[in-house]
């Protein structure tokens, strides 16, 4: 089954997995590495062990750290 995987600064990649196959697997497939990473499965936060299906899109995004937004009081 055909995947497309998603990462910032990379092209996109479509890969084939066999039926079965994981984020974990379609991660490893892919060859890019997990580290410091938040996974998505079609826009939804997801584990590496949940199932992935034919046409579903899985996108890494670096972790984000903010900071702390002074507010004035009048």
């Amino acid at each position: 089954m055909k995947i497309k995987i998603l990462k910032l600064g990379e092209s996109a990649k479509e890969i084939d997995v066999a039926d079965g196959a994981t984020v974990e697997h379609v991660i490893q497939s892919s060859g890019f590495s997990r580290e410091h990473m938040t996974v998505t499965l079609n826009g939804h936060p997801t584990f590496d062990t949940s199932p992935v299906k034919d046409g579903d899109v899985v996108t890494m995004n670096p972790h984000i750290k903010g900071g702390l937004i002074a507010l004035g009081k009048d």
